[in-house]
């Protein structure tokens, strides 16, 4: 039985890997480890967004498939709402939070040549240990994209003519597994990235940390005006 219901279950690992992309989860996770970006952080803030994202999922199908409640339509409206606010809030803290850092010249010699860096003072916090502490809220904007995103990941397995709760529950693990494993990949990217960009090109590094905090803010005034 399981053996026959293996392509299914298969195809739910596939289609959370390509969820996980969706613009409002990349911009959710980018904004936050805008704030603070390294490497640890960007990954673990991954990793935790879709724990709370896979939890909600896996929950309202226990409830659906095996208890028949549905999650409550207005409960759903509400999260897609404030998906939308949540991404707005996340791009303006980040504006609100380079006005705060300064701006630090450093100066060190190669030789006859004299280099000038400058980059900013985080008030000598440890990223990675900070990182740690704020896991929490990467699951909770996980558990708010599951709320906003649930309908359309249950609605489908019904399509697929699949209603056994023990296939359902296999089908909504492998899709959430697929769904960590991209964004963690995803945040492996990005934190690479910004780590190569603050080590040796620190223009860009400044200029791409402005870039995100816009288009946070910009995607959720779109997201906020479709849920409205």
């Amino acid at each position: 039985m399981l053996i026959e219901q293996l392509p299914i279950i298969l195809l739910g690992f596939t289609l959370g890997m390509m969820h996980a992309l969706d613009a409002d989860h990349v911009m959710a996770v980018s904004s936050l480890s805008n704030q603070k970006p390294s490497l640890r952080r960007t990954v673990l803030f991954s990793a935790n967004w879709a724990i709370g994202h896979g939890s909600v999922l896996v929950i309202s199908g226990l409830l659906l498939f095996g208890l028949g409640i549905a999650l409550p339509e207005a409960l759903i409206h509400v999260a897609e709402m404030s998906v939308g606010v949540l991404l707005i809030v996340l791009g303006l803290y980040s504006f609100w939070q380079f006005r705060q850092q300064k701006v630090v010249i450093t100066k060190h010699r190669h030789g006859d040549v004299e280099h000038s860096h400058w980059h900013h003072d985080e008030h000598g916090k440890d990223v990675d240990q900070s990182a740690t502490k704020d896991g929490h809220l990467p699951v909770m904007v996980g558990v708010l994209h599951g709320l906003a995103g649930s309908a359309p990941a249950l609605a489908l397995i019904p399509a697929i003519g699949q209603t056994e709760l023990s296939v359902v529950i296999g089908y909504l693990l492998m899709f959430s597994i697929g769904v960590m494993l991209s964004m963690m990949a995803f945040g492996l990217g990005l934190g690479s990235l910004q780590g190569l960009l603050k080590q040796r090109y620190d223009m860009l590094f400044y200029w791409s940390r402005r870039v995100i905090a816009l288009a946070s803010t910009l995607l959720g005034c779109f997201w906020l005006y479709q849920a409205v």
